[in-house]
Order: structure tokens, then C-alpha cells, then sequence
């Protein structure tokens, strides 16, 4: 989780340290608008650093936000008139195949659990955040 962990800082940090150089060599006041820039980042990524600590708790603010839609009849049940399909070929059966998926799911389970990565994921994006506001305070 350490490996992840470094990872992600380091790849947030390093954009934005391209874009703080990119504004400090770039723009007319260059320490100002690079200071301020830094400044709103590390406010951005404290944000989000206790967004993905509170979602690592099981409270997900975003899943709270969205609006939930009003649950329907399933189309296949409603009060339709249904005709059969034609077959595929002259003689031919119907399109058979096989669509259990036991075999991928053991493949895709994560070896780590969410609420760990979401917690990996947040000390990234905090010490991305304090990173970033000592580097506006110089």
C-alpha cells in the first residue's frame, strides 16, 4: 500500500509542480500567481484527501448527492406484446452462448480492500495538499 501510496504523490505532485513552474515562468507576476495558484490546489486536494477518508469510513458524500430515481417495472415484465426471433440461420439454433462469468470474477477480485485504498488514497492527497502550501508560503 506504501507503493501505491508514493505513486499517487508522486504523480500528482509532479503535475502540479509543472503546472507552479509553468505560472511562475510564464505569467506577468509570476511568484503571486504561482503562490495563489499552490495555494488553491492544496486546498483542493485537502478537500479531497477528507472526501476519500470520509468514503473510506463508508459515508460517500457524492453517493448521498446524487438523486436516486423512483424504481420502474423491468421492460421485459411490462404489459407488451412480445413475438419470437427469427433463428440465425436456415436450420440453425438460436445464438447460444455462454455468458457465465465465475471463471473472470475469481480474476477480478482486489487484493486489497476498498476502504484501505480509499485510506491510502487520502494520505496521498494530504500530503500532496501540505506539500503544496508550503510551497505558496515561499
Amino acid at each position: 500500500m506504501v507503493r501505491f501510496t508514493l505513486k499517487k504523490l508522486l504523480f500528482h505532485l509532479s503535475i502540479c509542480l509543472l503546472g507552479y513552474f509553468l505560472i511562475l515562468q510564464f505569467s506577468r507576476l509570476g511568484k503571486v500567481y504561482a503562490g495563489w495558484f499552490s495555494g488553491f490546489l492544496a486546498a483542493c486536494y485537502l478537500l479531497a484527501s477528507w472526501l476519500a477518508y470520509l468514503k473510506s469510513k463508508g459515508t460517500d458524500l457524492g453517493k448521498l448527492i446524487r438523486r436516486k430515481r423512483p424504481p420502474e417495472v423491468p421492460y421485459y415484465l411490462r404489459n407488451v406484446q412480445k413475438e419470437r426471433k427469427p433463428r440465425q440461420g436456415l436450420n440453425g439454433a438460436r445464438h447460444t452462448f455462454d455468458d457465465d462469468l465465475e471463471e473472470t470474477a475469481e480474476e477480478q477480485l482486489p487484493s486489497v480492500a476498498p476502504d484501505v485504498h480509499q485510506r491510502a488514497r487520502a494520505v496521498a492527497f494530504a500530503a500532496n495538499g501540505v506539500l503544496m502550501f508550503l510551497l505558496s508560503a515561499l
